[in-house]
């Protein structure tokens, strides 16, 4: 896993979280220095925002999505993107109309290219 952050918590700099497995939402907000409520709210943005992070979820057997498994990587690269621009917007309602704006900034694949420029800046 490697995590951008800092003592302070998230930092501005970095292109977010890469996690190379399953975290729960506690272990997230654990990582990334925040509450674990502030975190569940950065969940609601990007669940009713960003369509493959709520793909990402599996679907409970009557339809409905079940938000109590661990985050995929990609889930938690988006958590932690919402809170790189939440801390810059100070707001949810502009957090949420950035998101609209530029969908693109939170899709698999920029989660894909921003991954492996991390993983083959650690190879060299």
């Amino acid at each position: 896993m490697k995590a951008s952050n800092s003592s302070r918590g998230l930092d501005l700099d970095s292109p977010g979280l890469f996690c190379s497995s399953y975290v729960t939402k506690s272990e997230l907000a654990r990582i990334l220095n925040v509450a674990r409520s502030t975190l569940v709210s950065w969940d609601g943005i990007a669940l009713y925002r960003i369509d493959s992070y709520r793909q990402a979820y599996p679907v409970k057997a009557d339809g409905s999505t079940d938000r109590s498994c661990p985050l995929s990587p990609y889930q938690s690269w988006c958590l932690s993107r919402i809170g790189r621009v939440m801390q810059n917007l100070k707001s949810a309602e502009r957090v949420k109309n950035y998101i609209k704006k530029h969908p693109e900034d939170f899709s698999p694949a920029k989660f894909t290219s921003q991954f492996h420029q991390v993983t083959r800046g650690n190879a060299a």
